[in-house]
């Protein structure tokens, strides 16, 4: 056995030992990067709390309450968002645009407070479409713009959109109208179509209506729409019908129409009634539309929807599907995205008989391969394996750098002790694989509420650069009435 004064040496030489090791521990928990945040959870450096409602004017001359359907049948307006580089976003309605910094405030340079009012003309009306933003940070806006009156010839009303123009503005990233395209920054088209007939005789005018807006990478924009051919009477029930063609046009940086692009700018799709939700791609255009059927007999459910794929210079892409056009029985697409390996993925929905009508599913993920096959690499046969909550549905797609899918929509929650439901954001995200991504939210998905009172109604996802999502839509409440909301989420790793 050693001395004490061995024993105590040895005991004050462990002392010291421990004494480093654990000043070396807590230098190592000093230095170690604090747990990133999970994935899903709001992003507190928007607006402080990841939350921002704009209260955008909807009525009042020519007003209307916003829809979310498409405007086949001329719509009542919409309100809609879109990125604008550097994080920023933008949002507009018929009557107003909004634009906000990457902290989730007015920009300040955008109308001197972050607010641009759209211009209007008495005696008309103008309904938006959609808002996009170019790679300078120009905001345009497309609708359609018809009389107040809603009347065509002298007599009854005429149902849809008759007379009516397209109408794009274009706004500088200070809000001024950019002088440079159209008149003035605004541009009134009839987007080459003739005047339809009316019960066999010639139409006074054009009547048109625009149903989606891009900007492709050349800052040119892309229109979609409709534009009535025919108006007449279906027998044997006498009532009025009007048969439509769907039109894709683009046009050049000015507001002219491109003459590199199908016949002087413009493209008549035929066999379909109308198209939206223009697309651009490294190869041409892609868009979604339908062919309606002017006099339907009733019993069944509606036309399903159809891709259409378009080449740079507008002739149909043979390449793409059966001839450049792909469509599945009883079924409808909402929306659709490009992922970065360049497959489609788009938010589709069946048609299904449910107690003697015919109602839409909630919505699911599916992915093409550029030739319009399905990827049979993701989820099931090409569509997500993503178990959706109860009372719930699916409005918007995206996808972001790593080819995981974003799905938002709507979930109705049941309030406790208050014996009454509430509309909520609902976000989920798959794996690029189309599996639920655990590493999201609660399962993949997370729920956000803007208030006990409030209702919310999801219709736009996005993915910006660094990854955050954003998600907006319709929110109604007691203190704001209608309004737009914006929920921006940290993405994670």
């Amino acid at each position: 056995m050693g001395s004490a004064r061995g024993r105590a040496r040895r005991g004050v030489a462990l002392l010291l030992t421990g004494c480093a090791l654990a000043l070396a521990g807590q230098a190592t928990a000093a230095t170690k990067e604090p747990a990133a945040p999970k994935a899903g959870r709001l992003d507190r450096s928007f607006n402080g709390d990841g939350k921002v409602v704009t209260v955008l004017p909807v009525g009042g001359g020519g007003g209307g309450n916003p829809t979310y359907r498409f405007p086949f049948e001329f719509a009542a307006g919409r309100m809609a968002m879109a990125p604008a580089g550097g994080g920023k976003l933008v949002v507009a309605s018929h009557r107003a645009i909004v634009e906000y910094l990457a902290t989730g405030r007015p920009n300040p340079r955008f109308g001197g407070n972050g607010a641009v009012p759209v211009g209007r003309i008495e005696g008309l009306r103008f309904r938006l479409a959609d808002v996009a933003v170019d790679s300078q940070g120009r905001v345009l806006i497309a609708g359609t713009t018809k009389p107040n009156d809603e009347v065509g010839m002298s007599g009854p009303p005429v149902p849809g959109p008759v007379p009516s123009v397209a109408t794009i503005r274009r706004y500088n990233p200070n809000g001024q109208l950019d002088p440079s395209f159209g008149t003035e920054g605004v541009l009134n088209t009839t987007l080459g179509a003739q005047p339809p007939t009316f019960e066999g005789k010639p139409y006074p005018g054009a009547a048109v209506a625009v149903v989606g807006l891009a900007v492709d990478q050349a800052d040119r924009p892309i229109v979609t729409g409709s534009a009535v051919a025919e108006v007449g009477l279906c027998a044997p029930s006498q009532s009025r019908f009007q048969r439509s063609q769907a039109i894709v046009a683009r046009l050049a940086a000015n507001g002219a129409p491109d003459p590199t692009f199908a016949d002087n700018g413009i493209e008549s799709i035929g066999g379909l009634s109308w198209l939206g939700l223009p697309l651009p791609t490294s190869s041409g255009v892609i868009s979604v539309g339908s062919n309606v059927d002017p006099c339907p007999r009733g019993g069944g459910p509606d036309a399903p929807s159809v891709l259409t794929s378009l080449a740079s210079d507008g002739g149909i892409n043979q390449g793409f599907s059966a001839g450049g056009f792909w469509s599945r029985a009883f079924t409808r697409i909402s929306d659709l995205v490009v992922a970065p390996s360049g497959k489609l993925v788009l938010l589709a929905r069946t048609i299904e008989l449910s107690h003697g009508e015919w109602v839409e599913s909630a919505g699911e993920a599916i992915r093409l391969r550029r030739n319009g096959s399905f990827d049979t690499s993701f989820g099931h046969g090409g569509r997500a394996d993503v178990q959706l909550p109860r009372h719930s549905a699916i409005a918007a797609i995206a996808t972001d750098a790593k080819g995981r899918v974003l799905l938002a929509g709507t979930v109705i929650h049941q309030l406790r002790h208050k014996k009454r439901s509430q509309l909520r954001f609902l976000l989920i995200r798959t794996t690029a694989a189309g599996e639920p991504d655990d590493r999201f939210g609660r399962g993949g998905r997370v729920t956000t509420t803007f208030g006990r009172r409030s209702n919310v109604l999801a219709t736009d996802v996005l993915v910006d650069a660094a990854g955050r999502i954003s998600v907006g839509g319709k929110l109604s409440g007691p203190a704001t009435g209608d309004a737009f909301a914006l929920a921006r989420y940290l993405g994670g790793q």
